[in-house]
């Protein structure tokens, strides 16, 4: 590893030291009305035989940069969806003004045939404004259609990268369900980030960010989503937006507002083998339960002109969950079997407040500046009653209550040289939680907590952006401070209190020309406990189920090799990793009982390889892609003799149809092979979803008529084998639903917000 980052290096600073041989090409890109068009392509060719030489994307200013060691004998191409191309002499500065297409309605026609996907700069950008993604009702469902995009339980994968930051106008959205309330419309396109620099928090190792389209006018705007369905239980989201405009002030607010029914069923079978025998529970139970989510939002900004950008914006979510579990449970041992039937009602109170404040400005034409401001206050309550049916006045009481606060800014400063961008900046958060545990009932052998937590967490960061000609790199450095003090029962515990100081460089070099582009990366990256994982309490669950937390957690670093490839509609990518203190959920037996303990714990290594192909052609009506991912990890722990290396390979094949007058058809699939994923090897499962949907209203309304798992065959099915102890897990998750979705845009004026989450910190509360 440290002999490929030292050749990358090398190679960095061979293309660095040509730099300052080059011109600089620099312009302004205008509507008919001075109005500057943000993400234009610029493009210089050569002379006569118009061979690429280097290409640039407009800013929000509409500015562009492009360097090149050579001028003369050359042509600048600007072009921009909606505007006619423009093609000139280069000069070392100009403006170039871009007139609407003529032909701009037929283009929309056949936008489901142009390619919508493209890399830059070692960055897979996917364009939604004009194509068949628009026909979406969600945004959720855009990003569920991207390459390397793995979708379970409404959670987002990437390939080889986990869970992605994800980003809306540069502002990083907590709450994933703020998805369901973008309408595809306002998006301009969508990028995968697989290598994020240092700007980044040193635990993403994937970004996603939406760009929303911005449009002009004045006045009152919004958007309504209601979606309601029915699995084995009836479901629904209803969703209201407003936006007010009036010169350079922006008032908006929403309101969603979820009411879900939940009912499930699993069979498992544990067992815990020992010397003097083997001890076995076989569980049946079923679970029903609701969930209402209350989700107000209200925020104001003023853009007082096209260089500054402010706002503040406040958001309080409210969560109810109440739910029962009635288990049976057959539980054998040597000295015989006995049935015990156990039911347990739940309840979960989860409440946040938050305010986010920023300011992002150009303080002249080379420099700009951003700073975020986050506070967070919220409370959560879990209870959990248990009794046995055959005593029901014997009730096992337990409480998980918890406390956080949080503030966190962030800052960042950017300036243009002649031979780059150079961003530099700094963060820093102070977390505040308390985790408090209670039981009734000692003489189960476990004990109420009393935890606080305090960190006070800072970084500074530096990032330096280069091109030449079709090669770009990026290079860039991270240095954080964690000091963390743990509180048991208001005393200071020094053993779990600790300090930490990590760095984390990242270096990436990427190609682009007409029909191939890549990029080759390598990042150092950190994954922090969760602080729920970090509790000092043992957690009744059922039984013959514990779980637990563990202070003594560490945070485990990885070192990352990602390589991307395109060529026309073909998409490769490929990741290694190498982790040291690898977080994995294990089992264990709790106090030499017949019950199994879960608990995470740190690895001292561990190895990920990734791959995946993904090929999207377009065939007259018919937009196929097709796509095939495989992982592989390579995870053993010490005095245990098993081994969980078995690979998952995973397929889809995603079709849409686009018919006259605004009909799209979607049929996608989906499988996914056995294989382990830490200690737990799946089973095979897969699935078929169907969409209809319909534009009307000149597309400002469109109605959804969905359904998922038409076959039933997507499983929630595993087994574990640690030790000394195994399980069986089969759970029936009612896949197979049906839905509508309805969704009105009225007016064309949307959010300027353009505030982003000063730190992922908040995360780390969940």
């Amino acid at each position: 590893m440290k002999h490929l980052y030292t050749s990358l290096l090398i190679l960095a600073f061979a293309c660095y030291s040509d730099l300052y041989a080059q011109n600089t090409i620099k312009g302004k890109v205008i509507d008919e009305n001075n109005i500057p068009i943000e993400l234009a392509n610029v493009a210089l060719y050569t002379l006569p035989d118009s061979s690429l030489i280097a290409g640039s994307v407009t800013d929000s200013l509409g500015s562009f940069l492009i360097f090149s060691d050579r001028i003369d004998d050359t042509f600048l191409r600007v072009s921009m969806i909606g505007y006619e191309p423009q093609s000139m002499k280069t000069k070392q500065m100009q403006t170039v003004i871009l007139h609407p297409s003529a032909t701009w309605l037929d283009e929309v026609t056949v936008s489901g045939r142009r390619k919508i996907l493209k890399m830059e700069n070692g960055v897979i950008r996917v364009d939604v404004k004009n194509t068949v993604l628009e026909t979406l009702t969600t945004s959720k469902e855009v990003i569920a259609q991207l390459p390397f995009v793995a979708v379970k339980d409404e959670n987002f994968t990437i390939l080889g990268k986990g869970k992605p930051l994800i980003y809306i106008n540069n502002r990083l959205i907590r709450d994933e369900n703020e998805l369901n309330q973008l309408s595809p419309k306002d998006i301009k396109f969508i990028q995968i980030i697989t290598a994020p620099g240092a700007q980044y928090d040193a635990t993403a190792k994937s970004v996603i960010k939406i760009t929303l389209e911005k449009t002009a006018g004045e006045g009152i705007s919004g958007m309504i989503y209601a979606k309601e369905g029915y699995s084995n239980v009836f479901f629904g989201n209803e969703y209201l937006s407003l936006n007010y405009r009036k010169g350079s002030f922006d008032v908006f607010g929403s309101l969603d507002y979820v009411h879900d029914k939940y009912s499930s069923n699993f069979l498992s079978d544990q067992f815990i083998s020992e010397t003097e025998g083997r001890s076995e529970q076989i569980t049946k139970e079923n679970e029903d339960g609701k969930t209402i989510i209350t989700n107000p939002m209200v925020g104001i900004t003023f853009n007082p002109n096209k260089n500054i950008s402010t706002g503040l914006r406040y958001t309080y979510k409210n969560n109810n969950y109440s739910g029962n579990a009635y288990n049976k449970i057959e539980n054998i041992q040597s000295f015989g079997t006995e049935q015990i039937a156990q039911n347990a009602h739940i309840t979960r109170h989860p409440n946040t407040h938050q305010v986010n404040g920023y300011f992002d400005g150009s303080l002249s034409d080379k420099l700009s500046l951003n700073i975020n401001m986050d506070y967070l206050k919220g409370d959560e309550k879990n209870l959990q009653d248990s009794y046995l049916v055959e005593s029901p006045e014997d009730i096992i009481h337990n409480e998980n209550l918890r406390n956080y606060s949080l503030f966190a800014v962030k800052g960042i400063l950017s300036y243009s040289f002649p031979a780059g961008i150079l961003s530099m900046g700094s963060e820093y958060s102070h977390t505040r939680i308390i985790q408090k545990y209670f039981i009734n009932k000692p003489e189960l052998g476990i004990t109420n907590t009393n935890d606080e937590l305090k960190q006070n967490r800072s970084a500074i960061f530096a990032t330096y952006q280069i091109q030449k000609g079709k090669y770009e790199m990026n290079v860039g450095v991270r240095a954080e401070n964690i000091r963390f003090n743990y509180f048991e029962n208001e005393v200071l515990n020094k053993e779990q209190s600790k300090s930490y100081s990590k760095f984390f460089p990242n270096l990436s070099l990427s190609y682009v020309n007409d029909n191939f582009q890549g990029m080759l990366g390598y990042e150092r990256k950190i994954k922090y406990p969760t602080y729920s994982q970090l509790r000092s309490n043992v957690q009744y669950s059922s039984p013959f189920i514990y779980e637990a937390g563990n202070p003594y957690l560490l945070p485990e670093i990885s070192s990352n090799i990602t390589a991307m490839f395109s060529w026309k509609d073909l998409q490769t990518m490929a990741s290694y990793s190498f982790n040291r203190n690898d977080i994995q959920l294990v089992f264990s037996q709790f106090q030499d009982k017949s019950i199994i303990l879960l608990k995470n714990e740190n690895v001292s290594t561990s190895k990920e390889a990734n791959i995946g192909i993904s090929f999207a052609p377009t065939v007259g009506l018919w937009k196929p892609r097709f796509e095939v991912t495989g992982m592989k990890q390579w995870l053993h722990f010490e005095n245990i003799p098993q081994n969980y290396s078995s690979p998952i390979f995973m397929a889809k094949w995603n079709n849409t149809f686009l018919f006259p007058a605004d009909w799209t058809f979607r049929l996608d699939a989906n499988y996914q092979s056995s294989g382990h994923s830490g200690v737990i090897y799946l089973e095979p499962s897969w699935g078929v979803n169907l969409k209809l949907s319909k534009q009307f209203f000149n597309k400002e309304m469109n109605v959804m008529l969905a359904a998922n798992d038409i076959f039933k065959t997507n499983r929630d099915k595993w087994n574990v084998n640690y030790g000394n102890i195994g399980m069986e897990y089969d759970r029936t998750i009612y896949s197979r639903l049906a839905y509508i979705t309805i969704t009105y845009n009225f007016n064309s004026t949307k959010n300027r917000y353009k505030g982003q989450q000063a730190s992922d910190e908040i995360n780390r509360l969940k």
